[in-house]
């Protein structure tokens, strides 16, 4: 009893002193747990450890192994790609710097172009102006060398013979009723136009050549008195030979030349083809055909 109460208070100032006690374990249980936290610290300390290596049957490392070899094969393709890449960018740098080069050269060459253009736009119009008037110059000589003509149209084929100035020389002033005896009318020259035609076809035109103006301006104002001269009952018709552009030129006016007579306006044409009529008294000159029609458009809104 005495040694159970013995312990007992030993217990009490324990607890009194140092409060509660845990009962410590046994040495056996305290050795086992230690070594335990060595061997994983150690474990711990040799994976996070940087230098630390594994074995290569290790499957972590077999795994390590796989990724980073994949990761230097993508880095090696994404090198050759980037480096086509730079390449194309410096191709293309270097056609940009050529085309920009010749943009400069064409620029350049652009202005001397507009600069030279300039000067032949200002040549080409005086030469324009000088090429019309020298037309109009040639026509004008034309139709003064064939003052002389008179063109004498639906004059049947083979009526002249073979001989046409004696056979124009003889009816022509049978048939105008002109009496010639004093002065008879002498022809230089007459011949159809253009090659021989078809029997269906209509005749040709026959020119003749007066070697005086005044024969030819006076066999012209007997054929416009008489106005119908026949041929075997035929009619035939006298026109004023001129050239061929200013035929042209009158012909554009020949819708215009009926509207005047429609409306009973004198009219006449001054060669080589300047339209001239007379309207209250006034004289009026026309070149073209379009200036004639608004004239006449002018005249028929007055009434």
């Amino acid at each position: 009893m005495a040694s159970k109460d013995k312990t007992k208070s030993s217990t009490q100032s324990k607890l009194t002193d140092f409060g509660p006690q845990v009962t410590e374990p046994n040495a056996s249980t305290s050795k086992e747990a230690s070594s335990a936290k060595e061997r994983a610290d150690t474990h711990a300390e040799t994976s996070e450890a940087p230098g630390a290596t594994s074995s290569p049957t290790d499957p972590m490392y077999l795994f390590k192994e796989e990724i980073l070899g994949e990761i230097r094969k993508m880095g090696s393709e994404f090198s050759g790609r980037f480096d086509n890449v730079m390449q194309a960018i410096a191709e293309a740098q270097k056609k940009m710097t050529e085309c920009t080069e010749r943009m400069d050269d064409a620029e350049i060459r652009l202005s001397a172009v507009e600069d030279n253009n300039s000067g032949l736009k200002t040549e080409v119009e005086r030469l324009g102006k000088r090429n019309k008037q020298l037309e109009e110059k040639m026509v004008d000589l034309e139709t003064r060398s064939r003052l002389n003509n008179l063109r004498l149209v639906n004059l049947p084929e083979g009526a002249e013979g073979p001989d046409a100035c004696a056979f124009l020389e003889s009816w022509l002033p049978e048939v105008l009723d002109t009496t010639l005896n004093r002065n008879p009318l002498a022809l230089e020259r007459g011949h159809r136009v253009g090659p021989k035609r078809d029997a269906d076809a209509p005749p040709r035109t026959v020119v003749m050549r007066f070697l005086d103006y005044r024969q030819k301006d006076m066999v012209s104002r007997a054929a416009r008195m008489k106005k119908e001269i026949l041929y075997k009952n035929q009619r035939v018709r006298f026109y004023n030979d001129v050239a061929t552009e200013a035929h042209k030129q009158r012909k554009q006016v020949d819708t215009v030349r009926q509207q005047l007579r429609q409306l009973g306006l004198r009219h006449g044409i001054i060669p080589p083809a300047t339209l001239v009529l007379t309207h209250r008294e006034t004289t009026h000159r026309f070149t073209t055909a379009a200036e004639a029609q608004s004239f006449i458009t002018r005249i028929q809104q007055d009434k």
